[in-house]
């Protein structure tokens, strides 16, 4: 009885490790640009610093509405996106220019977000980011 038990064990994680790897090569082939034709209105919690991000040709822009970045703009940004269930969006972008890395989830059905990033990567001023926020509105 023990010896069978092993085998069904044994053979549910080589089926569970099967599948993973089935399912990590069928998301390399997902288009990365899934957002595009979006624009996010979020702010954060923490300080009401607020943006409107826009996808468009595998390309983002942004603007802050809010907070003391007021003003500040970006656009045609290389940017990969995934969704990772439904309405819950993974994004990442990679700006040499400021040196920012940046990594977003929203979740449109929830209304909520978070972010992570390594601010000013390589300078004196490198910094990490970790925040949630709110998704104020969505159109797509």
């Amino acid at each position: 009885m023990t010896i069978g038990f092993h085998i069904m064990k044994t053979s549910a994680a080589a089926l569970l490790l099967l599948s993973s790897i089935s399912t990590a090569q069928a998301q390399d082939s997902v288009n990365e640009h899934i957002l595009d034709g979006t624009t996010i209105n979020w702010s954060y919690t923490a300080n009401g610093a607020a943006m409107i991000l826009t996808f468009e040709d595998g390309l983002a822009s942004y603007e802050w509405v809010r907070g003391r970045r007021a003003g500040n703009s970006a656009s045609d940004i290389p940017y990969r996106s995934r969704e990772m269930a439904d309405g819950v969006f993974l994004v990442s972008w990679d700006q040499a220019d400021r040196p920012d890395f940046i990594t977003l989830v929203f979740d449109f059905d929830e209304n909520i977000m978070a972010s992570t990033g390594l601010i000013g990567y390589g300078t004196d001023d490198q910094r990490n980011l970790f925040q949630d926020g709110i998704v104020e509105s969505v159109e797509r």
